[in-house]
């Protein structure tokens, strides 16, 4: 009798500790599933939530140049526009539910068709082609179901340039001095500045599956045309050239991770 009255309270202690430890497992694997889908929960708010788009975008370039001292360089005031081509990657930041932040790094083809001329030939018309690398770091976008009107600067770097010129046999070849050769004089060949700055606007629209349709104006703030010796040769150009560019994109794009969430009116 006095041994089932010990064996008893043992049982019962031992159901007890049993149990204790059961909890504290379940409370464990819950604990561990919450932090799972905590950080499941973040990956998703940021990039599917529409906090933070990505995506891809090409197009149509049409592009011309513009100031006061076109004839100085060309044989000629005025400049005709010129196709090209443009391709690169964008990214969408949502700050609030109408304003965004677009950035962008795009290679463009911009150029203008110009008029030349030499003893040789006289005049004739021929192709300048320049090739940027363009940064849109931060353009203020408001955005109302897909569509996007933004604006901000630009800054572009000049990776490659050229320009068409005949030979005597009034052969057309490619002549790259307007991206500067080493030790030219500035006299005979007047070259490109290597960097650009200016100011952008566009306006785009993204479909609900994620394809993009958009067009932009950029309009150049910097002086392209690089003549730094005027003085020391005696130039009567004794002031910087004023000669800028301008360009019109049509782009269609898509959007990797498409924002899901749409503005109500």
């Amino acid at each position: 009798m006095k041994m089932k009255k010990l064996i008893l309270p043992f049982m019962i202690l031992q159901m007890i500790v049993n149990q204790n430890i059961q909890a504290q497992n379940k409370t464990s694997d819950k604990t561990h599933n919450l932090s799972i889908d905590t950080s499941a929960a973040f990956r998703y708010n940021l990039f599917n939530s529409g906090k933070v788009t990505f995506g891809l975008k090409a197009g149509y370039t049409y592009s011309n140049l513009y100031g006061s001292e076109l004839d100085y360089i060309f044989s000629g005031n005025k400049t005709n526009w010129l196709s090209g081509f443009h391709a690169g990657i964008l990214v969408n930041t949502q700050m609030s539910k109408y304003f965004w932040l677009k950035h962008e790094l795009i290679f463009s083809q911009r150029g203008a068709v110009v008029l030349l001329s030499d003893s040789i030939n006289e005049n004739y018309y021929s192709k300048l082609k320049t090739y940027y690398l363009d940064l849109y770091p931060s353009s203020l976008t408001f955005h109302y179901r897909g569509f996007q009107i933004y604006a901000g600067p630009y800054f572009s770097i000049l990776s490659y340039a050229v320009i068409q010129r005949k030979d005597k046999n009034a052969n057309m070849y490619l002549d790259r001095s307007p991206f500067g050769y080493p030790g030219n004089f500035e006299e005979e060949h007047k070259y490109l500045q290597k960097f650009d700055f200016g100011i952008n606007a566009g306006l785009e629209y993204q479909f609900p599956l994620g394809l993009l349709i958009g067009v932009k104006y950029n309009h150049g703030l910097l002086d392209i045309y690089q003549y730094a010796n005027s003085y020391t040769f005696d130039d009567t150009k004794l002031d910087k050239i004023k000669i800028f560019s301008r360009s019109l994109m049509f782009s269609l794009g898509y959007s990797l991770v498409r924002c899901k969430k749409r503005n109500k009116p």
